[in-house]
């Protein structure tokens, strides 16, 4: 049986997405009654980049089954390998799973290759602080890249070849005029309106395709500032991405809290707040009795009013007047 292997990304820069069709090791059944490779677009769209930043930030391992399916590595596996996952029984999850576990097991060496090549290169034309790089753009940086570094440990930019058509990402071969231009007028559903779309045969040149967008800037691509992780975001001026980081609070959460525990240390009434803390704090230590009394009734007074300072509940004269009377 032959087997399309070709990979469709369709591109939608207005809104930075993309959608992909790939080949699915998937089943449906045939004329003939038998189990046949399917394809399938996406409805719902992911931000342009998605894809390789799973690859080089997910581990591969625990989704091996799920990317084998759906993210184009399927194009990597020989004839022989996907007859034989077509001869399994769909319906035995378990087995199938463990047919994925050993073809990750099989490309994992190649896999950990191209995801440092990846980063490598992301971190050269997008994070780089070297001075005399400083005014260069992203491809730019990629070109001194490429002609500067030993290309055959790069094999990830030898994967360049695709072709780019423009139309519908939909088949219209069966719709009537009347139908085809409801279609394209319609501005809310944008993933039928007509678009780019980039043909690719190797899951390889699908990573490379992306990270080229990235380069290119078609997408906004940055480097948390808290947990050091890549991130796609549509806001530049975002620094913190929405990953979980500890006790169920995620980057930007711990980020944001961060940056405001430091703007209040640089606060003028914050700063005077903390040296009558402090102040009280050592007299009722070394005193105690009324100063210990007066100490103690500042500090849960003070809590109080310090939240209601960071709410904004209360002014920053406010906050000074109160302390001054203390």
């Amino acid at each position: 049986m032959e087997i399309d292997n070709k990979i469709e990304l369709y591109i939608n820069e207005k809104l930075k997405e993309e959608q992909i069709k790939v080949p699915m090791l998937d089943y449906e059944t045939n004329e003939e009654g038998n189990y046949q490779y399917t394809t399938k677009i996406y409805e719902q769209p992911n931000k342009i980049g998605s894809i390789v930043l799973d690859f080089i930030q997910k581990d591969l391992k625990e989704i091996s089954y799920l990317i084998f399916r759906f993210y184009g590595f399927q194009t990597l596996l020989t004839e022989k390998e996907r007859k034989e996952i077509l001869s399994l029984n769909p319906n035995e999850m378990e087995e199938l799973d463990n047919k994925m576990e050993k073809l990750y097991s099989k490309y994992q060496k190649e896999f950990k290759s191209f995801k440092s090549q990846i980063i490598d290169i992301l971190e050269y034309c997008l994070f780089n602080e070297k001075r005399e790089l400083k005014d260069l753009g992203p491809l730019e940086k990629l070109h001194i890249f490429i002609n500067t570094k030993n290309i055959e440990d790069y094999p990830i930019l030898k994967h360049n070849e695709f072709n780019k058509v423009i139309k519908i990402n939909k088949d219209t071969s069966k719709i009537t005029e009347t139908e085809l231009i409801r279609i394209i007028k319609d501005k809310d559903n944008n993933r039928y309106g007509i678009q780019e779309i980039y043909e690719i045969d190797n899951f390889y040149s699908l990573l490379f395709l992306e990270l080229y967008f990235i380069l290119q800037e078609k997408t906004c691509l940055k480097k948390c500032k808290n947990c050091g992780k890549y991130f796609l975001t549509t806001n530049s001026a975002v620094i913190y991405c929405d990953n979980v980081f500890e006790d169920n609070k995620t980057c930007r959460e711990i980020g944001a809290s961060k940056v405001f525990t430091k703007n209040l240390e640089k606060d003028e009434a914050y700063n005077l707040y903390r040296k009558v803390y402090k102040k009280k704090q050592a007299l009722a230590k070394s005193k105690g009795g009324t100063f210990e009394i007066e100490y103690n009734l500042f500090k849960n007074q003070g809590k109080d009013k310090k939240n209601a300072y960071k709410l904004k509940e209360i002014s920053k004269e406010e906050f000074i007047k109160w302390i001054n009377k203390q």
